[in-house]
């Protein structure tokens, strides 16, 4: 039993190392992360992974044999630790660096988030294999108690990554909202300064707004149909996004005045990045530890656009926290 115990140790060391480094990771991403639902996720997967180590600590602690550290063992446990901190080297980097990018004055952007996600992945992956190689290891050498640990911890990292690529499918959409919302602002510019040049858009003001060339793709339903007064009633429920779909088309067809004008009237930063896709209640969640300026810009843009009384209780209360 005492090869087994002397073969487990480092196995265990790993899978400790491994999942300290992940602790670390989400700690250091929860640091750089403003208050609000996603740092709260954050803080919970690490307190779950710190639960994780305190199990493998105590396992650790019973099969330990006493020396082992002035042992030929314990030349090995070091190796090992040497390895698993070089290996995950690249991921302390990568905190440090993202620390330096994301500011705690408001929500972070979507590529910053995307590539913290990246790297939890990783973690969270080499974690997931420390436990598997044990797990193996252990049941080939007939030791339940640490097979049912590592299995058990395996099992949770695993679902972990299930969460976690679902998150990058997420950030990656919101990265590439980003990139559309910017490309059509662009496309925004060069329809208006060939709207200067010439009274009707020519073929590449058309080409620009092949995207919303049909009315049906519009975001107001019946769009055609509808009078200036309807359309300027219906324009405050639009994101910034929609609003400069509609502002395209209306440019390239009925170029009304009082429709331009009631657009222009609404054209206003975001809160934060992402703000409009948001529900009523993603927003309030958001507000709860939101320094007061935000929630001043916030009270201000939502009076303006949705006025849902949710969001405008939520903001006023914590702008006059």
């Amino acid at each position: 039993m005492a090869v087994t115990t002397e073969e487990l140790v480092p196995v265990l060391e790993d899978a400790r190392q491994a999942h300290a480094a992940l602790l670390d990771r989400f700690g250091a991403d929860a640091m750089i992360t403003p208050p609000g639902p996603h740092r709260q996720t954050l803080e919970r997967r690490a307190a779950e992974v710190h639960i994780s180590l305190e199990r493998i600590h105590r396992l650790q602690r019973s099969l330990r044999p006493r020396g082992l550290l002035e042992s030929a063992l314990g030349a090995t446990l070091f190796v090992s630790r040497g390895a698993v901190r070089t290996a995950l080297l690249p991921l302390t980097i990568g905190s440090v660096v993202v620390r330096g990018l994301l500011p705690g004055g408001g929500p972070a952007d979507p590529r910053h988030l995307l590539r913290n996600t990246e790297d939890e992945y990783a973690a969270v992956a080499r974690a997931l294999a420390t436990c598997r190689a044990g797990e193996v290891l252990a049941e080939q050498m007939d030791d339940q108690p640490t097979a049912d640990l590592l299995g058990s911890l395996r099992r949770q990292d695993e679902e972990l990554l299930q969460e976690l690529e679902g998150l990058l499918t997420d950030h990656a959409h919101a990265v590439a909202q980003v990139v559309a919302e910017r490309g059509i602002r662009q496309a925004r510019g060069t329809l208006e300064d060939a709207a200067r040049g010439r009274p009707e858009p020519g073929p590449m003001a058309e080409e620009v707004l092949g995207a919303v060339r049909q009315e049906e793709d519009l975001p107001i339903p019946g769009f055609g149909r509808l009078s200036t007064k309807e359309i300027a009633g219906l324009l405050p429920t639009l994101s910034q996004l929609e609003l400069t779909v509609v502002e395209g088309y209306e440019h390239a067809h009925a170029r009304r005045k009082a429709v331009l004008s009631a657009i222009e009237r609404l054209r206003a930063p975001e809160p934060w990045t992402g703000y409009d896709a948001l529900d009523a209640a993603g927003i309030a969640e958001s507000l709860r530890d939101a320094p007061t300026e935000t929630a001043r810009q916030v009270l201000e843009y939502e009076q303006r656009h949705r006025r849902r009384q949710e969001v405008v209780a939520a903001a006023a209360a914590r702008a006059s926290a």
